[in-house]
């Protein structure tokens, strides 16, 4: 019994490892398979996720319905602005409207830009 236990053990590890180094598929919306791996991701995209995260805007942003309702939603944020634009609105979020409670954005450029990647990333 204690060697099943080690082997399914083994087994699981020897799983969970291929798992991490393989390249997943995902379904685009319009149904095509895509190749996704690990090691292809933006790593800019992916430090403007952490800075999305460390900086609290889902408490009032929501993408895909994760995240506050005080702020407007950000799904197809990098359709609807260039890069310029979302600068000015994290920087001066009055200059898109006057009466946002939207603190400007205190972090620095290469934060800045990696938040912008990230939000241009949402299409």
């Amino acid at each position: 019994m204690k060697v099943l236990k080690i082997t399914a053990l083994a087994a699981l590890i020897a799983l969970l490892t291929a798992c991490g180094k393989q390249q997943t598929s995902q379904t685009s919306a319009n149904g095509d398979q895509q190749k996704v791996s690990q090691q292809t991701a933006d790593p800019k995209i992916e430090r403007g996720k952490a800075v999305y995260d460390e900086t609290g805007c889902a408490t009032c942003h929501a993408i895909g319905k994760i995240g506050g309702r005080t702020g407007p939603s950000l799904d197809k944020i990098g359709s609807k602005y260039a890069a310029e634009k979302l600068k000015e609105i994290l920087v001066n979020p009055k200059s898109l409207n006057p009466n946002t409670v939207m603190p400007p954005f205190e972090g620095s450029e290469e934060d800045l830009d990696a938040l912008v990647a990230y939000l241009l990333s949402l299409k």
